[in-house]
């Protein structure tokens, strides 16, 4: 079994989506790390942080889709509402604040990706946006290889392919 079906199968589990929101906070992550041992979930390496966050953030936020990166996830924070990448600022285009928000996230090196990261998806939380947990899991054990692939898919112009992110694992 790996990660993502375990959350799958614990989705309405509160005492276990409880235990899985602690690995998010430093000073409690050892309480989740029973749960999170079968899938590589202790210690600071990339690969377990990652898999702490996307466990906790998934107890948070556990509306899963299966396409696309967090490139498509905050672009689709714009397609759902009045915010826009770009705003007009003096007649020149300045970042919007999801842009500001998304730049801000991908400045981040290995070891600030995951709390930077934890706060777009709470945020998509209250946009009622899904997130790829699968994919993000991915994405953050190799950070920063993904950046590029989360980059082209918030700024592209139309629909974006949901394996560019898979290119970037």
């Amino acid at each position: 079994m790996n990660l993502m079906d375990f959350l799958l199968r614990n989705k309405e589990n509160r005492g276990v989506l409880a235990t899985l929101r602690q690995g998010l906070i430093p000073a409690k992550e050892m309480r989740a790390w029973p749960l999170l041992a079968p899938f590589g979930g202790i210690g600071q390496t990339p690969g377990a942080r990652a898999v702490r966050t996307v466990a906790g953030l998934f107890a948070s936020h556990p509306q899963n889709c299966f396409a696309g990166n967090l490139g498509d996830t905050c672009r689709e924070f714009c397609n759902n509402t009045d915010e826009f990448p770009w705003i007009m600022v003096d007649n020149n285009f300045a970042p919007g604040p999801v842009a500001r928000k998304f730049s801000w996230m991908l400045a981040a090196d290995a070891e600030e990706i995951c709390g930077r990261v934890a706060r777009i998806v709470l945020y998509a939380k209250s946009k009622g946006v899904p997130v790829n947990y699968a994919q993000l899991e991915k994405d953050l054990a190799s950070w920063p290889r993904a950046r590029e692939a989360w980059a082209r898919s918030f700024w592209a112009i139309g629909k974006t392919d949901s394996t560019e992110g898979e290119a970037a694992s």
